[in-house]
Protein backbone atom coordinates (compact mmCIF):
# COMPACT_ATOMS: atom_id res chain seq x y z
CA UNK A 1 0.00 0.00 0.00
CA UNK A 2 1.48 3.63 -0.81
CA UNK A 3 2.06 5.83 1.60
CA UNK A 4 -0.75 8.45 2.98
CA UNK A 5 0.15 12.00 3.11
CA UNK A 6 -2.39 13.94 4.87
CA UNK A 7 0.24 17.19 3.95
CA UNK A 8 -0.15 16.64 0.40
CA UNK A 9 -3.23 15.01 -0.04
CA UNK A 10 -2.81 15.61 -4.00
CA UNK A 11 -0.65 12.78 -4.41
CA UNK A 12 -2.48 10.13 -2.38
CA UNK A 13 -4.33 7.36 -4.16
CA UNK A 14 -7.93 7.40 -2.76
CA UNK A 15 -9.49 4.49 -4.82
CA UNK A 16 -11.36 2.41 -2.30
CA UNK A 17 -10.55 5.21 0.48
CA UNK A 18 -13.16 5.71 3.11
CA UNK A 19 -13.34 7.81 6.47
CA UNK A 20 -14.45 6.32 9.57
CA UNK A 21 -15.60 7.36 13.38
CA UNK A 22 -15.89 5.17 16.27
CA UNK A 23 -18.77 2.72 16.97
CA UNK A 24 -21.47 5.65 18.41
CA UNK A 25 -20.90 8.19 15.55
CA UNK A 26 -22.04 11.24 17.06
CA UNK A 27 -21.85 14.58 15.14
CA UNK A 28 -18.13 14.85 15.71
CA UNK A 29 -17.36 12.08 14.11
CA UNK A 30 -19.86 12.13 11.30
CA UNK A 31 -18.96 15.22 10.23
CA UNK A 32 -15.20 14.76 10.62
CA UNK A 33 -15.39 11.99 8.12
CA UNK A 34 -17.61 14.30 5.79
CA UNK A 35 -15.02 17.14 5.94
CA UNK A 36 -12.10 14.31 5.56
CA UNK A 37 -13.93 13.00 2.66
CA UNK A 38 -13.67 16.46 0.66
CA UNK A 39 -10.88 17.88 1.96
CA UNK A 40 -8.75 14.10 1.32
CA UNK A 41 -11.15 12.36 -1.17
CA UNK A 42 -12.97 9.01 -0.58
CA UNK A 43 -16.01 8.59 0.71
CA UNK A 44 -17.69 9.05 4.55
CA UNK A 45 -18.77 5.78 6.13
CA UNK A 46 -20.40 4.79 9.89
CA UNK A 47 -19.72 2.48 12.08
CA UNK A 48 -23.47 2.66 14.01
CA UNK A 49 -26.94 3.87 13.80
CA UNK A 50 -27.07 8.00 14.31
CA UNK A 51 -27.70 9.77 17.73
CA UNK A 52 -30.79 11.66 17.46
CA UNK A 53 -28.90 14.76 17.74
CA UNK A 54 -26.50 13.47 14.39
CA UNK A 55 -29.47 12.67 12.81
CA UNK A 56 -31.00 16.38 12.89
CA UNK A 57 -27.51 17.62 11.93
CA UNK A 58 -27.68 15.66 8.87
CA UNK A 59 -30.84 16.92 7.86
CA UNK A 60 -30.60 20.31 8.56
CA UNK A 61 -27.34 20.55 6.87
CA UNK A 62 -28.67 18.66 4.07
CA UNK A 63 -26.04 15.53 3.81
CA UNK A 64 -27.14 12.23 3.09
CA UNK A 65 -26.02 9.84 5.70
CA UNK A 66 -23.10 7.85 5.24
CA UNK A 67 -23.43 4.33 4.73
CA UNK A 68 -22.25 1.52 6.88
CA UNK A 69 -18.68 0.28 6.47
CA UNK A 70 -18.69 -3.11 5.39
CA UNK A 71 -15.58 -5.14 4.40
CA UNK A 72 -14.04 -4.42 0.97
CA UNK A 73 -11.22 -5.57 -0.70
CA UNK A 74 -7.98 -3.69 -0.75
CA UNK A 75 -10.38 -0.85 1.25
CA UNK A 76 -7.85 2.32 2.98
CA UNK A 77 -9.42 3.34 5.98
CA UNK A 78 -9.03 7.03 7.46
CA UNK A 79 -9.80 7.41 11.13
CA UNK A 80 -11.58 10.16 12.85
CA UNK A 81 -12.50 10.91 16.18
CA UNK A 82 -10.69 8.37 18.18
CA UNK A 83 -7.40 6.18 18.10
CA UNK A 84 -8.67 3.30 20.29
CA UNK A 85 -8.84 -0.52 19.41
CA UNK A 86 -12.05 -0.86 21.83
CA UNK A 87 -13.57 1.78 19.44
CA UNK A 88 -12.91 0.00 15.71
CA UNK A 89 -15.47 -1.66 13.70
CA UNK A 90 -15.09 -5.35 13.21
CA UNK A 91 -14.63 -4.85 9.38
CA UNK A 92 -11.92 -2.82 9.59
CA UNK A 93 -8.42 -4.45 10.09
CA UNK A 94 -5.15 -2.23 11.49
CA UNK A 95 -3.67 -2.86 8.08
CA UNK A 96 -6.58 -1.02 6.29
CA UNK A 97 -5.56 2.21 8.33
CA UNK A 98 -3.63 4.82 6.48
CA UNK A 99 -4.00 8.16 8.59
CA UNK A 100 -5.63 9.24 11.90
CA UNK A 101 -6.91 12.63 12.94
CA UNK A 102 -7.98 12.98 16.42
CA UNK A 103 -8.50 14.71 19.23
CA UNK A 104 -8.73 12.15 22.60
CA UNK A 105 -5.08 11.56 24.68
CA UNK A 106 -3.84 8.13 23.50
CA UNK A 107 -4.20 5.75 26.46
CA UNK A 108 -5.46 2.64 26.57
CA UNK A 109 -6.06 0.11 23.91
CA UNK A 110 -4.30 2.32 21.20
CA UNK A 111 -4.23 1.09 17.43
CA UNK A 112 -0.66 0.16 16.90
CA UNK A 113 1.16 -0.15 13.50
CA UNK A 114 3.74 -2.58 11.88
CA UNK A 115 4.77 0.84 9.74
CA UNK A 116 4.38 4.00 10.19
CA UNK A 117 0.99 6.19 9.22
CA UNK A 118 -0.19 9.74 9.09
CA UNK A 119 -1.34 11.03 12.30
CA UNK A 120 -2.52 14.45 13.42
CA UNK A 121 -3.81 14.37 16.83
CA UNK A 122 -4.09 17.80 18.81
CA UNK A 123 -5.40 18.36 22.01
CA UNK A 124 -8.29 20.72 20.68
CA UNK A 125 -12.38 20.87 21.24
CA UNK A 126 -13.24 18.40 18.14
CA UNK A 127 -12.10 16.25 15.36
CA UNK A 128 -13.92 18.91 13.58
CA UNK A 129 -11.68 22.06 14.71
CA UNK A 130 -8.71 19.95 13.15
CA UNK A 131 -10.44 19.22 9.99
CA UNK A 132 -11.22 23.09 10.08
CA UNK A 133 -8.04 23.96 10.45
CA UNK A 134 -5.99 21.90 7.72
CA UNK A 135 -8.62 23.42 5.17
CA UNK A 136 -7.82 26.81 5.91
CA UNK A 137 -3.88 25.92 6.06
CA UNK A 138 -4.38 24.30 3.04
CA UNK A 139 -5.80 26.81 1.39
CA UNK A 140 -9.00 24.38 0.70
CA UNK A 141 -12.72 25.97 0.01
CA UNK A 142 -15.17 23.81 1.53
CA UNK A 143 -18.79 23.51 0.56
CA UNK A 144 -21.48 25.00 2.60
CA UNK A 145 -23.23 21.57 3.67
CA UNK A 146 -19.37 20.43 4.53
CA UNK A 147 -19.05 23.45 7.15
CA UNK A 148 -22.60 23.02 8.37
CA UNK A 149 -21.30 19.78 9.37
CA UNK A 150 -18.57 20.22 10.99
CA UNK A 151 -19.62 23.38 12.67
CA UNK A 152 -22.05 20.87 14.27
CA UNK A 153 -19.22 18.42 15.54
CA UNK A 154 -17.53 21.38 17.17
CA UNK A 155 -20.72 22.86 18.98
CA UNK A 156 -21.53 18.96 19.84
CA UNK A 157 -18.28 18.33 21.50
CA UNK A 158 -17.50 21.52 23.34
CA UNK A 159 -21.61 21.93 24.52
CA UNK A 160 -21.86 25.05 22.56
CA UNK A 161 -18.19 26.24 24.14
CA UNK A 162 -19.63 25.52 27.78
CA UNK A 163 -17.19 22.17 28.04
CA UNK A 164 -13.99 21.98 30.11
CA UNK A 165 -12.60 20.50 26.94
CA UNK A 166 -12.94 23.61 25.00
CA UNK A 167 -9.98 25.15 23.56
CA UNK A 168 -8.95 28.82 22.29
CA UNK A 169 -9.24 27.61 18.53
CA UNK A 170 -12.98 26.12 18.62
CA UNK A 171 -15.08 29.03 18.92
CA UNK A 172 -13.02 31.43 16.36
CA UNK A 173 -12.99 28.00 13.81
CA UNK A 174 -16.98 27.66 14.42
CA UNK A 175 -17.69 31.27 13.43
CA UNK A 176 -15.28 31.10 10.12
CA UNK A 177 -17.84 27.74 9.66
CA UNK A 178 -20.86 29.23 10.21
CA UNK A 179 -20.12 32.18 7.79
CA UNK A 180 -19.30 29.64 4.92
CA UNK A 181 -22.49 27.44 6.15
CA UNK A 182 -24.76 30.83 5.91
CA UNK A 183 -25.49 30.11 9.90
CA UNK A 184 -26.56 33.59 11.17
CA UNK A 185 -26.79 32.26 14.51
CA UNK A 186 -24.54 29.87 15.70
CA UNK A 187 -25.77 29.66 19.14
CA UNK A 188 -29.34 29.00 17.37
CA UNK A 189 -28.07 26.17 15.69
CA UNK A 190 -25.90 24.75 18.86
CA UNK A 191 -29.16 25.11 21.15
CA UNK A 192 -31.57 23.01 18.34
CA UNK A 193 -28.93 20.69 18.37
CA UNK A 194 -29.15 19.91 22.24
CA UNK A 195 -33.09 19.87 21.83
CA UNK A 196 -32.67 16.94 19.29
CA UNK A 197 -30.74 15.18 21.39
CA UNK A 198 -32.32 15.63 24.46
CA UNK A 199 -35.69 14.11 23.52
CA UNK A 200 -35.31 10.60 24.41
CA UNK A 201 -38.71 9.64 25.13
CA UNK A 202 -38.95 7.14 22.81
CA UNK A 203 -35.89 5.63 22.27
CA UNK A 204 -35.35 2.52 23.92
CA UNK A 205 -33.28 2.20 27.29
CA UNK A 206 -31.10 -0.31 25.64
CA UNK A 207 -30.34 2.76 22.79
CA UNK A 208 -30.21 5.15 25.53
CA UNK A 209 -27.38 3.63 27.39
CA UNK A 210 -25.80 2.74 23.77
CA UNK A 211 -26.03 5.79 22.42
CA UNK A 212 -22.50 7.36 23.45
CA UNK A 213 -21.17 4.18 24.85
CA UNK A 214 -17.14 3.51 24.80
CA UNK A 215 -15.03 0.84 26.30
CA UNK A 216 -11.81 1.29 27.74
CA UNK A 217 -9.05 -1.42 29.27
CA UNK A 218 -7.45 -0.08 32.01
CA UNK A 219 -4.42 -1.91 33.96
CA UNK A 220 -6.60 -4.99 32.93
CA UNK A 221 -9.58 -3.77 33.74
CA UNK A 222 -12.60 -3.60 31.05
CA UNK A 223 -14.73 -0.95 31.93
CA UNK A 224 -17.88 0.42 29.93
CA UNK A 225 -19.04 4.50 30.15
CA UNK A 226 -22.06 5.34 28.31
CA UNK A 227 -22.75 9.04 28.44
CA UNK A 228 -26.39 10.88 27.60
CA UNK A 229 -26.05 14.90 27.24
CA UNK A 230 -29.66 16.41 28.16
CA UNK A 231 -31.84 19.57 28.88
CA UNK A 232 -34.22 17.07 30.19
CA UNK A 233 -32.23 14.91 32.82
CA UNK A 234 -35.24 14.07 34.97
CA UNK A 235 -36.63 12.05 31.77
CA UNK A 236 -33.61 9.85 31.88
CA UNK A 237 -33.65 9.68 35.58
CA UNK A 238 -37.30 8.60 35.90
CA UNK A 239 -35.61 5.38 33.86
CA UNK A 240 -32.85 4.69 36.54
CA UNK A 241 -34.48 1.06 36.86
CA UNK A 242 -34.78 -0.01 33.44
CA UNK A 243 -31.08 1.83 33.31
CA UNK A 244 -29.39 -0.76 35.65
CA UNK A 245 -31.57 -3.70 33.98
CA UNK A 246 -29.62 -2.79 30.78
CA UNK A 247 -26.75 -1.91 32.28
CA UNK A 248 -26.74 -5.87 33.93
CA UNK A 249 -27.10 -7.35 30.46
CA UNK A 250 -24.39 -5.16 28.69
CA UNK A 251 -22.20 -5.56 31.70
CA UNK A 252 -22.43 -9.51 31.77
CA UNK A 253 -22.45 -9.65 27.01
CA UNK A 254 -19.47 -7.70 27.04
CA UNK A 255 -17.03 -9.14 30.10
CA UNK A 256 -17.03 -5.67 31.48
CA UNK A 257 -15.50 -5.49 35.30
CA UNK A 258 -17.13 -2.06 35.53
CA UNK A 259 -19.69 -0.50 33.68
CA UNK A 260 -21.06 3.01 34.16
CA UNK A 261 -23.66 5.68 32.52
CA UNK A 262 -23.37 9.62 33.11
CA UNK A 263 -26.76 11.74 32.60
CA UNK A 264 -25.27 15.07 31.88
CA UNK A 265 -27.38 17.76 32.43
CA UNK A 266 -26.35 20.49 29.92
CA UNK A 267 -28.73 22.89 31.54
CA UNK A 268 -27.21 23.05 35.21
CA UNK A 269 -23.55 21.92 33.56
CA UNK A 270 -23.81 18.87 36.38
CA UNK A 271 -23.71 14.81 35.83
CA UNK A 272 -26.00 12.68 37.70
CA UNK A 273 -23.85 8.82 37.27
CA UNK A 274 -26.15 5.51 37.68
CA UNK A 275 -23.93 3.67 39.66
CA UNK A 276 -25.19 -0.39 38.88
CA UNK A 277 -23.61 -2.37 42.09
CA UNK A 278 -21.25 -2.27 45.12
CA UNK A 279 -18.48 -2.82 43.10
CA UNK A 280 -18.75 0.07 40.95
CA UNK A 281 -20.13 2.38 43.53
CA UNK A 282 -16.58 1.62 45.43
CA UNK A 283 -14.53 2.89 42.52
CA UNK A 284 -16.35 5.54 41.95
CA UNK A 285 -16.27 6.81 45.64
CA UNK A 286 -12.61 6.49 45.46
CA UNK A 287 -12.36 8.38 41.68
CA UNK A 288 -14.90 11.42 42.21
CA UNK A 289 -14.96 11.55 45.80
CA UNK A 290 -18.62 11.35 46.47
CA UNK A 291 -21.05 8.89 47.90
CA UNK A 292 -23.69 6.41 45.70
CA UNK A 293 -27.45 6.80 47.50
CA UNK A 294 -30.27 4.34 45.27
CA UNK A 295 -27.62 3.60 42.52
CA UNK A 296 -27.29 7.17 41.41
CA UNK A 297 -24.03 9.66 42.41
CA UNK A 298 -24.17 13.64 41.99
CA UNK A 299 -21.28 14.51 40.53
CA UNK A 300 -21.51 18.53 40.46
CA UNK A 301 -19.83 20.37 37.96
CA UNK A 302 -18.56 17.46 35.53
CA UNK A 303 -19.70 17.28 32.30
CA UNK A 304 -16.76 15.50 30.32
CA UNK A 305 -16.16 12.26 30.05
CA UNK A 306 -13.18 13.10 27.88
CA UNK A 307 -11.59 14.97 30.39
CA UNK A 308 -13.29 14.83 33.07
CA UNK A 309 -15.12 11.61 34.33
CA UNK A 310 -12.97 8.41 32.42
CA UNK A 311 -9.50 10.40 34.42
CA UNK A 312 -10.39 10.23 37.52
CA UNK A 313 -11.67 6.63 36.72
CA UNK A 314 -8.14 5.27 34.63
CA UNK A 315 -6.27 7.72 37.42
CA UNK A 316 -7.79 5.24 40.35
CA UNK A 317 -7.53 2.27 38.62
CA UNK A 318 -3.53 2.28 37.64
CA UNK A 319 -2.97 3.86 41.47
Amino acid sequence: MAFFDLESPENNETDNLVWLGHLSPDSDTIGSAIGAAELFGGEARRAGELNKETAFVVEYCGVEVPKLISKVEGQKVGLVDFNQKTQLHKDVDNSDIVAIIDHHAIQDQPITFNTPVSVDIRPWGSAATILADRFEKMGKEMSPTTACVLLAGILSDTLIFESPTTCPVDKPYAEKLAKIAGIEDLYDFGQKMMEAKSDLADVSTYDVLKGDFKHYEINGKKVGFGVAETLLPEQLLERKADLLSEMEGEKAKQGLDFIFFAIVDTKTKNAHLVVYSDAEAELAAAAYGYSTEANLMYLPGLMSRKSQLMPAVQATLTA
